[in-house]
């Protein structure tokens, strides 16, 4: 994505969320985002190899399963806002 596209969006997302929409993007994305380190290409290649084999076993979730745990989250997120 390039620079000019992000910093649409994020002008939008500016003039359309509230504060509490911000302050919970902060705690939720930003902040966690911030503390990410980049992969080097030797640890993606042994993500990728690890990804293939654990699909290859039949590892893995089907789109209704990832779909359901969002919601659950959603949930549990909307949840601990109104306490």
């Amino acid at each position: 994505m390039s620079a000019v596209v992000l910093q649409g969006l994020l002008d939008y997302l500016k003039s359309t969320l509230t504060m509490d929409n911000r302050q919970w993007l902060a705690v939720h994305l930003i902040e966690p985002a911030e503390k990410l380190k980049p992969y080097t290409r030797e640890e993606l290649m042994k993500e990728t190899e690890a990804a293939v084999a654990d699909f290859e076993a039949g590892r893995f979730y089907t789109e209704e399963e990832v779909e359901t745990e969002i919601d659950v989250m959603l949930e549990k997120w909307k949840n601990e806002e109104k306490a």
